[in-house]
């Protein structure tokens, strides 16, 4: 599934980017593996928790550091 990218926040101490998506945290399935729009490929870690402002939205740990305001997801 693509999806539009809100926030890409990178963790440069852990080598980790935590990833917010313009989709409901609810109904997301456990994706194991994230592609950006040049074709590099990340392991989704695990999902984060939700944003506490408005509707929650679903984000997740990448191994790297993700730039991109795009992103495809694959489990």
């Amino acid at each position: 599934m693509d999806y539009k990218v809100i926030s890409a926040f990178p963790i440069q101490t852990h080598g980790v980017t935590d990833v917010a998506i313009d989709a409901p945290q609810k109904g997301i399935p456990n994706y194991k593996v994230a592609k950006d729009s040049q074709g590099n490929l990340f392991e989704v870690l695990n999902p984060t928790l939700p944003r506490t402002h408005g509707p929650a939205k679903a984000s997740f740990l990448l191994k790297g550091t993700f730039k991109d305001d795009k992103i495809s997801l694959y489990q």
